[in-house]
C-alpha cells in the first residue's frame, strides 16, 4: 500500500476539517455525549470526525493504523495491512466546541511505521481549526500556516503573551509572581491550537501543569512548534518520550525563545 506525501496528508486533514465546520454550522445537537470513559466522554461531534478520516481514507485508497482519541488503536480499513500511521485527535477543545466557542481543531500527526510510534517517529503534523486556518509541519522541512513559514513577526503586541493551565494544582509562588507582574495571560481550551500559536509567534509560552495531556493530544502540534524552531518539554526539562499511544497525563511547558523556557523552568523549579 501507499504512503501519503504532505500534499496529500493535507488534502485529507482539509476534508476532515471542512466536513467538521460544516457539520458544527448545520447541526445543533454536535455536544451531546454518547459514551463516557473514566476521564472524558465521546461526544457527537468527536464520532462525526473519526468517521470523516475515515471516509478521507477510503476515498485516497489508504490503509492506515489509526491511534485516536474515541476509538483507539485500530486499522482502517478493517482487516487491512497498513503501511503508516496516523495520530488523529478528532476535536481538540471539545468544551469550547460543546458550548458553541469556535475554537477547537481536528489534529493530525503522521509515522511512517506502523508500529512502536514514537515522538521522534512522527513526520509529519497538521493542525487543522474550526475558523479556517491550517498550521503543518514536515520534519526538516519548517512550519507553516496556510502556506506562510512560521514563526512570524507580530506587530503591536507591547506585553508578553502566555498561555497557563493550573487549574486542579498548588500554583507556585514564583508563577503566581509573573502572572502578578504584567504577563498577559490566557488560557484558551485547545492545546493544539495555542501550541501552534506559539509556533507563529502570537502566545510567548505555554504553561500546563495540570498533567492532563495524552500524547494524542500534541503529537501533531509538537512537531509543527519543533519545526518552527521551539521547544516543548515536561516541568523537568525533558522532552516527551516513548510510543505516543501509551503517554497519559502529563504536564508540558512550551516556548519559542530558548530563554523563556529556561526562565519558566526555574520559576517551576
Amino acid at each position: 500500500m501507499a504512503k501519503p506525501d504532505l500534499d496529500e496528508l493535507l488534502e485529507i486533514a482539509n476534508e476532515v476539517g471542512s466536513a467538521v465546520r460544516a457539520y458544527f454550522a448545520e447541526n445543533e445537537d454536535y455536544g451531546e455525549i454518547i459514551s463516557k470513559r473514566e476521564k472524558d466522554v465521546t461526544r457527537k461531534i468527536d464520532m462525526f470526525a473519526e468517521r470523516a478520516l475515515e471516509k478521507s481514507l477510503e476515498h485516497h485508497g489508504l490503509c492506515a493504523r489509526i491511534i485516536s482519541e474515541e476509538l483507539g488503536d485500530h486499522v482502517f480499513p478493517k482487516g487491512g495491512t497498513p503501511s503508516f500511521t496516523l495520530i488523529f485527535d478528532p476535536i481538540d477543545g471539545s468544551t469550547n466546541a460543546t458550548v458553541g466557542i469556535p475554537f477547537f481543531c481536528s489534529a493530525l500527526a503522521y509515522s511512517p511505521k506502523t508500529a512502536a510510534v514514537r515522538f521522534s517517529d512522527v513526520q509529519a503534523g497538521i493542525v487543522s481549526t474550526i475558523f479556517g486556518r491550517t498550521y503543518f509541519a514536515e520534519r526538516g522541512g519548517g512550519a507553516y500556516v496556510d502556506g506562510k513559514k512560521m514563526p512570524r513577526k507580530t506587530v503591536g503586541k507591547e506585553k508578553p503573551l502566555f498561555s497557563i493551565y493550573v487549574y486542579g494544582k498548588s500554583v507556585p509562588p514564583k508563577l503566581l509572581q509573573l502572572m502578578r507582574q504584567g504577563v498577559v495571560i490566557r488560557a484558551l481550551g485547545s492545546i493544539a491550537i495555542e501550541l501552534c500559536f506559539v509556533a507563529e509567534g502570537a502566545i510567548d509560552a505555554i504553561i500546563d501543569i495540570r498533567g492532563m495531556l495524552n500524547g494524542y493530544d500534541v503529537a501533531a502540534s509538537i512537531r509543527i512548534l519543533e519545526e518552527a524552531g521551539g521547544i516543548v518539554t515536561s516541568p523537568n526539562g525533558k522532552r516527551l518520550e516513548g510510543e505516543v499511544k501509551n503517554v497519559f497525563d502529563v504536564p508540558i511547558i512550551a516556548a519559542l525563545d530558548p530563554k523563556n523556557h529556561k526562565m519558566i523552568l526555574e520559576m517551576l523549579r
